[in-house]
């Protein structure tokens, strides 16, 4: 079968929405190592998805921080809804943080979770779950950095398979103070199955 593929710039402080159906992947780059972001669908629950990578990675109740490649997320059902194929680069696929907020900027403009509800239609209240990439993590692994700056490079990557027919969104972080990133933007390419 024939691939396709789509490719789309989400500028800093933007959010774009994609329809994808069972087996496309879609990849999320930074073609100048500048700029970090979030990626969502509805119903992603962080909480659920960090509870079972634990189960997986340690065969008991444990949660971890961040996604692997080889991981699934999952929705407030228990379904996998993405698996992470590829992470290229220094930044981690957080499953901690829940993205930021208009209220926690002093000019008010939208955060991460604003640009992605808005993206995908659906009220914020109702956006459960954020995966923020190209966070932090110290050199050996040991101690979570969250936010702390990272060395991105361009090309540095993630790449994500649908499990079913679904909508997501990626936003480009409208932070200007995050160390290790500065403005700029990402590109999404999108490989759909053949037609």
């Amino acid at each position: 079968m024939a691939m396709a593929e789509i490719t789309t710039e989400v500028p800093h402080g933007t959010a774009r929405r994609f329809d994808l159906r069972t087996g496309d992947l879609i990849r999320i780059e930074t073609l100048d190592g500048a700029q970090g972001g979030d990626f969502s669908f509805p119903g992603f629950d962080q909480a659920l998805t960090r509870n079972k990578l634990g189960w997986k990675r340690f065969g008991r109740p444990w949660l971890v921080y961040d996604a692997q490649a080889g991981d699934s997320l999952f929705d407030v059902d228990g379904e996998a809804t993405f698996e992470l194929i590829a992470l290229e680069g220094e930044g981690v696929a957080d499953i901690m943080y829940p993205g930021c907020w208009d209220e926690v900027y002093e000019d008010r403009r939208p955060g991460c979770q604003d640009l992605i509800s808005a993206a995908l239609t659906i009220p914020r209240r109702d956006l459960a779950g954020m995966l923020s990439f190209f966070i932090g993590y110290s050199a050996d692994n040991s101690a979570y950095r969250g936010l702390a700056g990272i060395d991105l490079k361009p090309g540095d990557h993630l790449t994500f398979r649908a499990l079913r027919d679904v909508s997501c969104a990626v936003s480009a972080c409208p932070d200007r103070d995050i160390p290790g990133w500065r403005v700029g933007a990402l590109f999404v390419s999108v490989t759909e199955a053949g037609k």
